[in-house]
């Protein structure tokens, strides 16, 4: 077999780049994480953070494959030996990824979620409903659910939340809550909607709520949310700067007997979805100023195709075709039920995506 340029005695080099957003950089390392679990060749996974610039506002399609578009220490960490396979996710860091593979003309890039480029750009593209990206092109796949990072195993850290939350009743409703991300709208009086909901929930399943805010929850909504729940419970404030072993959203995703999770984060949605749990969404408002378009045919289609204009994101669609496929349910349309769902789903197009990328580093 012959070595790659990014390789050293045949191991292959994975190379994530990640940015400020959670939910995205944890799809792109879970991506990571199953190409080497499948990979017969050894290999390494190096996670790369980048940071922007002013020049990151300027559209793809207008930028050369270059680091103009990252700050000075983002551009240090980008040294050989250069990778084998580059992992990317949203749009920043689309004219790093093809600079990269400048310097090992043999790299891949696998893109997640939507680009914002020219598809051709990418060998491969794992996209999700919410972005409206055309099914039908060869190098992009359509997957019910991002890749999401495998549920925490039993260990200290587990016991330490259990212990905590031993106090509550059981079931414990885990509540996953996201916030406002354009072009959903999440304020204040949505939360003490959401608060209600959880509380009508409770009542007919008993138990107890694990609440988990997150960076796009801001304080005024989780306050109003707080202020809508009433004991028994447990409510973690997020807060910038906060201690990682403080907060509990990975407890809960392993301790949890249902969720009800906020319809606005994919990544979020994915994680209580692969627990194999019930999952009910609350459905979450869309801002009336948000255009409604998809690019299957026409017009739209050739747009999104040259990376020219995307469809804007639509978590309605997302969620309609997991409760289409009895992976969750709206709540309040379906019996509050805890415990497993009715069956687990295999990934078979997740699957297949990271099998067709194995055989490429081990070609």
């Amino acid at each position: 077999m012959a070595a790659h340029m990014g390789s050293e005695g045949g191991q292959r080099r994975i190379w994530v780049l990640t940015g400020a957003r959670a939910g995205d950089n944890a799809q792109a390392l879970a991506l990571a994480a199953m190409v080497r679990a499948t990979l017969e060749t050894d290999s390494i996974i190096e996670e790369k953070p980048l940071s922007y610039n002013v020049l990151r506002i300027i559209p793809n399609i207008l930028i050369p494959p270059g680091t103009a578009v990252l700050q000075r220490t983002a551009r240090a960490r980008l040294a050989p030996p250069w990778p084998d396979l580059i992992i990317g996710v949203g749009r920043r860091s689309v004219p790093v990824a093809r600079w990269l593979r400048r310097r090992n003309r043999e790299a891949r890039i696998v893109w997640l979620g939507r680009p914002r480029a020219p598809l051709s750009w990418f060998d491969l593209v794992l996209t999700t409903p919410q972005y409206g990206l055309p099914e039908d092109l060869p190098n992009v796949v359509m997957l019910d659910l991002p890749p999401a990072p495998p549920p925490v195993e039993e260990a200290a850290e587990l016991a330490r939340w259990r212990e905590k939350f031993a106090h509550l009743p059981r079931p414990w409703t885990g509540v996953l809550v996201g916030g406002a991300r354009w072009p959903v709208v999440f304020d204040a009086e949505d939360a003490k909607r959401l608060g209600r909901a959880v509380e009508h929930f409770r009542a007919q399943t008993g138990g107890g709520w694990l609440v988990s805010t997150s960076p796009r929850t801001g304080i005024r909504q989780a306050r109003a949310l707080h202020e809508a729940l009433s004991q028994p419970g447990w409510f973690h404030f997020w807060r910038s700067g906060g201690k990682r072993e403080d907060n509990p959203h990975r407890a809960i995703l392993a301790l949890a007997d249902c969720f009800v999770a906020t319809a606005d984060s994919a990544s979020m949605v994915a994680e209580a979805v692969r627990t194999g749990r019930r999952v009910f969404l609350f459905p979450m408002r869309r801002s009336p100023l948000a255009p409604k378009w998809r690019a299957q045919a026409g017009l739209a289609r050739w747009l999104a195709v040259r990376g020219i204009l995307t469809p804007p994101r639509d978590m309605r669609v997302f969620c309609d075709r997991l409760v289409a496929r009895g992976r969750a349910a709206w709540l309040g349309e379906a019996a509050p039920v805890c415990g497993r769902g009715s069956s687990v789903s295999r990934e078979t197009a997740l699957e297949e995506a990271v099998r067709r990328i194995a055989n490429w580093l081990e070609a």
